[in-house]
């Protein structure tokens, strides 16, 4: 008899033991590959849209002080629909991206109207105008602010993961 009952055993178990620890080890090596997985996708997702607030926040300094026009106004459209799509696809910062879109379409809608060719100040009078000018840079400077406060969410995350 080249092996007994109790070796034949204590081999047995031996294997059950390797085979449950292994098994545990693998569970937990998936999870940690899924977290790693989420992380990254999550600081991508950051990243996307950190890049097109900056990119507004640049566009808007361009604009500052200045009544814009509907040609002024054209590569915002585009932005604005980035970063409603980022809002979506990101849940950590989406009120935040969603305060943001709605304070772009606030100021898109308030576009100036275009100027006459003949030259002349047109049916609109120079008060209303005014008026028109403040609209927009009041507007202008809400969706700046909010920007900001997405851009701080959103450092505040990429620190925290």
């Amino acid at each position: 008899m080249l092996f007994s009952p109790t070796v034949s055993a204590a081999a047995g178990a031996v294997v059950a033991v390797v085979g449950v620890l292994t098994l545990r080890h693998q569970r937990k090596t998936s999870a940690w590959v899924k977290r790693m997985r989420r992380s990254d996708h999550d600081a991508q997702d950051f990243e996307d849209a950190a890049a097109y607030l900056r990119k507004l926040v640049e566009m808007l300094c361009d604009r500052t002080h200045r009544p814009c026009r509907a040609g002024d106004f054209g590569s915002l459209h585009g932005l604005r629909h980035l970063i409603d799509d980022a809002a979506q696809a990101t849940a950590a910062v989406r009120p935040e991206l969603e305060a943001v879109v709605g304070c772009l379409d606030r100021y898109l809608a308030t576009e100036l109207p275009p100027v006459p060719a003949t030259g002349q100040g047109g049916t609109i009078t120079p008060t209303a105008q005014l008026e028109a000018a403040m609209r927009q840079e009041h507007a202008r400077i809400e969706l700046k602010n909010a920007a900001g406060t997405a851009q701080q969410r959103i450092r505040a995350l990429r620190r925290a993961v």
